[in-house]
């Protein structure tokens, strides 16, 4: 925040009413810095008019509101709504300490316990954004752009398949979910992108990206006021779960430090009280309580993706994660929320070990298998495929960074089993065709996509290790098959497609011999070249000349995303 000596001496009649901090200008008889950026009638013009000796000109007013102007437009940037940058140029990923929730941004250490909220709200608010005015007139917009029969059309199928995720009663009536939806532009925004996705593709070619516009715009204003309504937490963790689908770009709205952000607001809202108090007796949970629960459990788990996949800090404490077992001793727990619970603990294991300054091998793989065994009645449960997606999915976060040791004894049992775990993923998703298929998350889809690429770089790296443990021609079909099954779910502007595009483009440059489905067609400026959007920004696609593993910088899953702190390079 700017310094305590730039601030005014009595804080205007505006500023008090907002109960923000007033900061006066550096030329006497102007207004102070927020009603100036905001263009409004300030009271101090007349009180310093009327009394300019008593008045010094501030020092570095402007050094001080340019990095503030800075700062927003970085946070802002993070949400995807600051100005565009091309696609892997330029250091466009600030560290953790830059934009980690619990961090002040841009200022030094002194300054990083500030609560994250306020001092984005204060950021935000000295640099001329105006917190939700704009959002509350943005209803009438959706309902000119969304009329009454798709509006209904699009929230029932919503409820339909995406409903549980974010605890709308599945025997509500459309019609009255609506009405409640609509009272959060956010919500309905966020809703409607997600559904006009299933119903046509000319519909989803001209609504979606005006709607996708319109919920980047609102999830940035309304990040700057606490507390916040049980609609805003819906809504953020619909966005960070689909993060790929609302954009049609990989990470198109960070998950990560949205879900971060949901999290930080966790706190200061009463609906997650029994969450935040450790003493709050388990079994003394509420049937609303107890849902407010689930939706937090949620919001962890899609923080916990993108932890792992991003290679970033973690905003929550162990305790937080002992928390989420809570339901579980509830009556009210059905098994779909238990292996939410199951999948929030794989996470964190797999990203206790990762944070390490070195990752051991053999403790992670033990811990691993420790998950395994206390979650085994989980994984025996029905529609437990996606758990065990995880869980191979996991093995080869670890062991990518066992190969990255450049040895060759690691090398010769590292291959082999990164390539078991790989085709364990890609066989799982397969043999998954039902009618739920193309709306499970956007998280399942990266996995899938992820152990495919990994296929195609041990096939070009390591030919003759693979040829020693697996039928390399069987592995060659498997890739095109996977591809041929993703362009069978959904319309073309499904994730699944988009993905699919991305394992084709790899495949051709890794494996140019082997003949894969065409591309379906994708609007130019997504797919580019190999460098953009997608490489090396999702699934650590930069190709080397000669597809040597060894020279590819980072295979994670977000390459470009910054390191955890600590870890070695």
């Amino acid at each position: 925040m700017p310094p305590d000596r730039g601030r005014a001496s009595r804080a205007c009649t505006s500023c008090r009413k907002q109960k923000t901090r007033c900061y006066e200008p550096g030329i006497p008889g102007r207004a102070c810095m927020r009603c100036d950026r905001l263009h409004q009638t300030c009271s101090l013009v007349q009180t310093v008019a009327s009394d300019e000796e008593s008045v010094a000109p501030a020092t570095g007013t402007d050094a001080r509101l340019e990095r503030l102007e800075k700062t927003v437009a970085t946070l802002l940037d993070r949400l995807g709504e600051g100005p565009a940058k091309t696609p892997g140029h330029g250091s466009s990923r600030p560290t953790p300490a830059q934009t980690s929730p619990g961090s002040g941004g841009a200022y030094g250490e002194s300054e990083s316990s500030a609560a994250p909220i306020m001092v984005i709200r204060d950021l935000a608010t000295d640099s001329g954004i105006k917190p939700m005015s704009d959002a509350r007139s943005l209803g009438a917009v959706l309902d000119e752009l969304i009329s009454p029969d798709l509006a209904l059309t699009l929230i029932t199928i919503f409820l339909e398949y995406y409903g549980r995720w974010v605890l709308f009663d599945p025997e509500c009536e459309p019609s009255e979910l609506l009405r409640r939806v609509k009272k959060s532009s956010l919500l309905f925004c966020a809703c409607s992108l997600i559904a006009v996705r299933h119903t046509s593709e000319e519909l989803a070619a001209s609504l979606a990206p005006k709607l996708y516009e319109y919920v980047r715009s609102l999830a940035s204003t309304t990040l700057l006021v606490a507390p916040q309504p049980i609609e805003f937490f819906q809504a953020t963790l619909i966005l960070s779960m689909w993060s790929t689908t609302v954009g049609q770009v990989p990470l198109s709205i960070d998950s990560w430090l949205l879900s971060g952000f949901a999290l930080q607001h966790s706190h200061s809202s009463p609906l997650f009280t029994a969450v935040m108090n450790q003493s709050f007796p388990p079994n003394r949970l509420d049937e609303e309580t107890m849902r407010n629960c689930y939706l937090w459990n949620h919001l962890c788990l899609a923080h916990m993706h993108y932890c792992v996949g991003t290679s970033r800090r973690s905003m929550l404490q162990p305790w937080q994660i002992e928390r989420c077992r809570a339901i579980i001793v509830s009556d009210h727990a059905n098994n779909f929320e238990v292996r939410m619970v199951a999948e929030i603990y794989l996470y964190w294991t797999v990203y206790e070990h990762l944070i390490q300054e070195s990752v051991d091998l053999l403790k992670s793989v033990a811990a691993l298998q420790d998950w395994r065994r206390k979650w085994e009645f989980v994984i025996e449960q029905p529609r437990s495929q996606f758990l065990s997606m995880g869980f191979h999915f996991s093995y080869l976060l670890l062991y990518e960074y066992a190969l990255k040791a450049n040895s060759s004894r690691a090398r010769e049992s590292v291959v082999p089993e990164m390539i078991r775990h790989s085709k364990a993923i890609v066989k799982l998703a397969m043999d998954t065709v039902d009618e739920r298929t193309r709306h499970l998350t956007d998280h399942i889809y990266h996995m899938i996509t992820f152990a495919a690429i990994v296929l195609c770089r041990l096939l070009n790296a390591y030919p003759e290790k693979v040829a020693s443990t697996h039928n390399i021609d069987e592995l060659e079909l498997l890739v095109p098959d996977l591809v041929q099954w993703l362009y069978c779910i959904g319309l073309p502007c499904h994730a699944a497609h988009t993905l699919g595009n991305i394992i084709t483009k790899v495949h051709q440059k890794l494996r140019p011999h082997v003949e894969l489905p065409p591309a379906n067609p994708q609007p130019e400026e997504l797919l580019g070249e190999l460098n953009n959007y997608y490489f090396p920004e999702f699934l650590g696609l930069g190709i080397s000349a000669n597809g040597d593993w060894d020279l590819l910088s980072n295979m994670g899953l977000f390459p470009e995303s910054p390191s955890i702190p600590g870890r070695p390079d």
